[in-house]
């Protein structure tokens, strides 16, 4: 028997304190009974499904054995999935065939991505062994899935068997629109203090086999707008973006499990994205809340504090150290606080909530008009006319860079990061040949603007700290004098820019 879905969840985890009275709220819902799940993964031996963002699995039920194909799609809470349950019953692992998902859209992609894979070619990779306790819960607007896993992911490798926990609560759309699953994990976040997970025990598997602690940070991806029809599908896709780069960067975050600070600086990064996407969307009569516009900027400003910090001790005491000056022993970013206390706050988990709806259905109908068959004409016009809006503000300015004060100098620095972040968004409305080096010209000015940012939060943080160290005196000189230097490079640089042809179609 063949069961076809596409899966719609929110994966949450939540303090070790709230699990007792987690498990009594599924209880009280109709989860009395707990469900034993031993699940097999099933790879390459050099994790090429993984990789390409695809989980074989079969898993017994009591005596009955599934065969499951996921597949991920743009969207980090959604994956298509296709179940076969199988004829043989038992504790006996059966053979696992990937023909039986030929006929469902996740087989057609498993065979674009690895055309050359053959049932032969895949071995075990790693086991999970799973008590659940779930409950249907049933509104006006859906039903929805609540399941409570408890357990554990193995790997078998040669130096001996090595384990993870497994402690999360699922909340998977099972009738309805997804909004309702977002209001549900709203309501676990208030309640118990839970927070966003995107890390799938599939890939918690792959680290685990690989030895290694977190994936590695999530970069933003091209979008392409060429083949999307209405505005609805334009902003669902744009929205999606974003929230790709954001949602697992914020889980690792979440997980403590390493301490680079790229993970940070891609979070920001997507935020940064989102800010800009917002513009647009505010055009369209698309609107965070108040209440979540402040918890955005709150968020956005305490993480930057990281991103200061890392210019002092990276970057600008070695310098100083070379120059035989002093170093700066200011808050290095070792000395504050891991970065999960900003994102697994209520108030910051909630606004992700918040954005995670902008993408749905509901919300965005309003932009779309009676003109859903036609192609994005109006995002197009509100892109180019925001795009050509920033340009023309900084093109203004630029004759008169010379007496402008520091605060304008980086008002011109967030309009060209309007544009730049905007130009990933709709590169399918640039023109092609200048695109490229529009792209190029603009990012190596914001290199520019952004070094100059950098000395000039820096020359703040130190002027205040001079007159109880006088060893600050070095330092404070030697960056006033780089200030200098580098406003000149910026003065140059987008004098270069202003000259260039626009990437996008008037």
């Amino acid at each position: 028997m063949q069961i076809n879905s596409s899966e719609f969840e929110v994966k949450l985890l939540f303090p070790d304190s709230k699990l007792a009275a987690i498990e009594k709220l599924i209880i009280s819902k109709g989860g009395a009974r707990r469900q034993h799940l031993q699940a097999i993964y099933i790879d390459t031996p050099d994790f090429l499904l993984t990789q390409a963002g695809i989980a074989l699995r079969l898993r017994k039920e009591g005596r009955q054995w599934i065969q499951t194909l996921k597949v991920s799609t743009p969207n980090p809470l959604e994956r298509l999935e296709h179940n076969v349950v199988l004829k043989i019953v038992g504790s006996a692992i059966p053979q696992w065939d990937i023909a039986l998902h030929q006929t469902h859209e996740a087989g057609y992609l498993l065979k674009k991505f690895l055309p050359k894979l053959q049932t032969q070619n895949l071995q075990i990779a790693y086991q999970t062994d799973v008590w659940r306790r779930k409950a249907l819960v049933r509104t006006p607007q859906g039903l929805v899935e609540y399941a409570l896993d408890l357990g554990f992911i193995q790997v078998n490798q040669p130096t001996g068997v090595t384990k993870t926990v497994v402690q999360e609560l699922e909340i998977e759309l099972k009738e309805g629109s997804p909004n309702h699953v977002l209001l549900h994990a709203q309501n676990m976040i208030k309640r118990y203090g839970a927070y966003i997970d995107t890390r799938s025990k599939s890939e918690q598997g792959y680290l685990l086999a690989r030895n290694l602690r977190a994936s590695p940070p999530v970069r933003a991806k091209s979008v392409s707008l060429k083949k999307i029809h209405g505005n609805r599908a334009a902003i669902h896709l744009l929205v999606q973006s974003c929230l790709s780069q954001v949602l697992p960067n914020q889980s690792v975050l979440n997980s403590e499990a390493v301490n680079s600070p790229e993970y940070l600086h891609q979070l920001r990064i997507g935020l940064r994205r989102l800010k800009v996407l917002l513009k647009y969307l505010a055009r369209h009569g698309i609107f965070l809340s108040e209440e979540n516009l402040e918890v955005f900027k709150k968020a956005f400003d305490a993480l930057g504090k990281y991103r200061d910090s890392d210019y002092l001790t990276g970057v600008l005491n070695p310098i100083l150290l070379s120059l035989g000056g002093p170093e700066i022993k200011l808050g290095a970013i070792s000395d504050l606080p891991n970065p999960s206390h900003i994102t697994r706050n209520v108030e910051f988990q909630i606004l992700l909530i918040e954005l995670m709806s902008l993408a749905t259905s509901q919300i965005i109908e309003a932009a779309d008009g009676e003109d859903a068959l036609e192609n994005s004409a109006t995002i197009k016009k509100t892109a180019v006319k925001l795009l050509n809006n920033n340009f023309y503000f900084v093109a203004d300015r630029v004759p008169r860079f010379a007496v402008l004060e520091d605060e304008e100098v980086h008002t011109l620095r967030k309009k060209m990061k309007f544009i730049r972040y905007s130009l990933e968004f709709f590169r399918d409305y640039c023109d092609k040949n200048q695109y490229c080096t529009f792209l190029k010209s603009i990012s190596n000015t914001l290199d520019h603007f952004g070094l100059f940012n950098d000395i000039c939060v820096s020359i703040t943080r130190i002027e205040g700290l001079t007159e109880g160290d006088q060893t600050l005196l070095f330092a404070l000189g030697w960056l006033k004098a780089e200030r200098q230097r580098v406003r000149s490079l910026c003065e140059k640089s987008v004098k270069k820019l202003i000259q260039n042809e626009l990437a996008w179609k008037i």
